[in-house]
């Protein structure tokens, strides 16, 4: 069979259009919600029913604001921390059913918001290997908790997704970009968490807002509440 020399040229540009494609993964969004599944491992499932444990986290993000969530026995209780670039804030908010407090506090260099603040490090030991997760070109490592040496895990996490510097102010500050695989740590419980999906969508501005009918209290009583909450 004979192929003209306009044919051929048209072939290799799909080839390497698709190559590119491959290659490049997908456009990076700006604005959006990123869900992630928890998981349990085998020692906390025989400890603990895990029905009552959180089953996965909440991430709706637009021009480098965050909020996070994280919700337990159907949404009854919730911990959420929202990254205000506008005010260089961050916000605690707690929900324990019909009880509603939140705790405030700059974002500045070494601190970390309520939620971290009796979480160790996490040491990175390898940062190298390529893989792609829901089409997005990442990168993968390995770390520990400061202090658990003896008990890695993987970190995958993409520049793709556009919030400047997602892990300020948290363990994985030496991650540079957007975690899509992770272990998080709350006082002893550990969490294993994986992004399910990640969907542009518009994202009202007050998101990023203390709501109306929580109430202030100390970072002492934040971080405690925390603590008793995972007990």
């Amino acid at each position: 069979m004979k192929y003209s020399q306009a044919s051929i040229v048209m072939a290799f540009l799909v080839l390497t259009v698709s190559s590119c494609r491959d290659f490049i993964g997908k456009k990076r969004i700006k604005e959006g919600i990123i869900k992630y599944e928890i998981t349990y491992d085998s020692t906390t499932s025989k400890k603990m029913d895990t029905r009552l444990l959180p089953s996965s986290l909440l991430v709706k993000f637009k021009d480098n604001n965050t909020l996070n969530t994280i919700d337990a026995f159907s949404g009854a209780i919730s911990i959420s921390i929202i990254s205000n670039s506008n005010t260089n804030q961050f916000v605690t908010l707690v929900k324990v059913f019909n009880k509603k407090m939140y705790h405030e506090e700059p974002n500045t260099d070494g601190k970390y918001p309520a939620l971290y603040s009796r979480i160790p490090s996490v040491k990175i030991i390898s940062n190298n290997e390529k893989c792609k997760l829901l089409g997005y070109n990442c990168l993968k490592a390995r770390g520990y908790f400061e202090d658990q040496p003896n008990s890695e895990f993987e970190i995958i996490y993409t520049k793709d997704i556009d919030i400047s510097s997602p892990n300020i102010n948290t363990p994985f500050e030496k991650i540079d970009g957007v975690m899509l695989g992770f272990n998080l740590r709350i006082n002893s419980l550990m969490m294993q968490l994986k992004a399910q999906s990640v969907k542009k969508s518009k994202i009202p501005d007050e998101t990023f807002s203390i709501p109306a009918d929580y109430s202030l209290v100390d970072f002492q009583t934040i971080t405690d509440l925390i603590y008793l909450l995972q007990q």
